[in-house]
């Protein structure tokens, strides 16, 4: 019987943190280990990857730290964001013990904070309520392309999917501020803070309660331009793009990067841990799948008018070819789409992905519609 290399069962997890910005040479460091473990053990590629990574994390934080001490400002934002990205890479694993998941989480987003309050532009902490859903709060970041001093910024909205955090739309944000754009990265519900600190989850009626939050919200700041708002996501993200852009009329322009809906994609080939276990029921609060899908069809509902942008692949196994393009039979107004048909690397036979083995073109794919979007807000 042949056995598979744990590194290969580990390629969701290592795409999509070096996606993020883990660096390359690290990851590698660390699945060396993992090639080191003997048995076939769930229970012990955990113990080695949050350890290796914790190791990682401490000697960036001492690095950091002395930074910031000896008012190195570049190097303290640098080393801080690399303690992030070690916890960030530690969070990519699925594991049902909800307090070390939640551990490492607070640890990613601490770092993070302190990263950007380094950076040259502002970068501003947010909680936006959700007047439907009781006590939910919306955690997220305005990142200004500038000091923030300005009166009328056009902004764009960005959105992550499931197991994601606002401090990894920090990739999709850098662009758009370095093009003189804010932008506003947020934990939907069953994300990040939102999930930790709120319980806000995963659901539809969450989610749609939570984009008109968003635009309520962004109606009252003063600073915004409401003429200018751009909506923007990727996986699961790039469906609430597209359900808020069908929501809010009068938004710019809309961005779905290789885009799932759970209702149209092939839900046999999600893998059994996006959909039942701890971690699962505590995103989604609910471990009936009849129900969830029931739910999750409210994010089908409508047409965009606004500009509309799709890039997706043909070598997405949850949302094929057909099921992407249905979403351009949706958009009423101008509309683009980009197929990528460079095939991914990290991909292989033991493992079924969605949007992160494409999404390893997102380093080029990203200033495409970065200047999508600018082309739209700027002018």
């Amino acid at each position: 019987m042949k056995k598979w290399p744990l590194r290969n069962l580990l390629n969701p997890v290592v795409t999509r943190s070096l996606l993020y910005g883990t660096d390359s040479f690290d990851m590698e460091y660390v699945l060396q280990k993992i090639d080191q473990i003997k048995t076939m053990s769930g229970k012990e590629v955990k113990r080695v990857w949050f350890g290796e990574w914790e190791r990682k994390a401490s000697h960036y934080l001492e690095c950091a730290e002395k930074a910031e001490k000896s008012g190195n400002r570049i190097s303290a934002e640098a080393f801080y964001m690399m303690t992030a990205q070690c916890y960030y890479a530690g969070y990519q694993i699925n594991t049902d013990d909800i307090d070390q998941k939640r551990e490492v989480y607070e640890k990613l987003a601490k770092y993070y904070r302190k990263a950007v309050s380094f950076r040259p532009n502002k970068v501003e902490y947010i909680e936006i309520p959700v007047p439907a859903l009781g006590k939910v709060k919306l955690c997220g970041y305005i990142h200004y392309p500038n000091k923030g001093a300005g009166k009328s910024y056009p902004i764009a909205v960005t959105y992550s999917g499931v197991g994601s955090c606002k401090e990894e739309l920090d990739l999709l944000a850098r662009p758009l501020i370095d093009r003189g754009i804010a932008v506003l990265t947020v934990d939907m519900p069953g994300t990040g803070a939102t999930l930790f600190d709120y319980d806000g989850k995963c659901i539809g009626n969450q989610l749609e309660a939570a984009i008109d939050a968003i635009f309520s919200y962004l109606e009252k700041r003063k600073n915004i331009d409401k003429d200018r708002i751009a909506n923007y996501g990727l996986c699961m993200g790039g469906g609430y793009a597209f359900r808020a852009s069908a929501k809010r009329k009068t938004t710019k322009c809309c961005v779905s990067l290789f885009p799932l809906f759970m209702n149209i994609a092939d839900t046999d080939s999600i893998p059994i841990w996006m959909k039942h276990g701890k971690w699962a029921v505590l995103q989604y609060g609910t471990n009936d799948d009849q129900e969830f899908f029931k739910e999750m069809k409210l994010l089908e509902e409508g047409t965009v008018d606004c500009d509309f942008l799709l890039v997706y692949s043909g070598d997405d196994n949850w949302m094929d070819r057909s099921a992407s393009l249905s979403m351009l039979d949706r958009a009423t107004g101008y509309k683009e789409s980009l197929e990528i048909d460079e095939k991914p690397a990290y991909v292989s036979e033991e493992t079924i992905m969605h949007a992160m083995p494409v999404g390893e073109q997102f380093h080029w794919v990203k200033h495409i519609a970065s200047d999508f979007i600018a082309e739209r807000l700027l002018k």
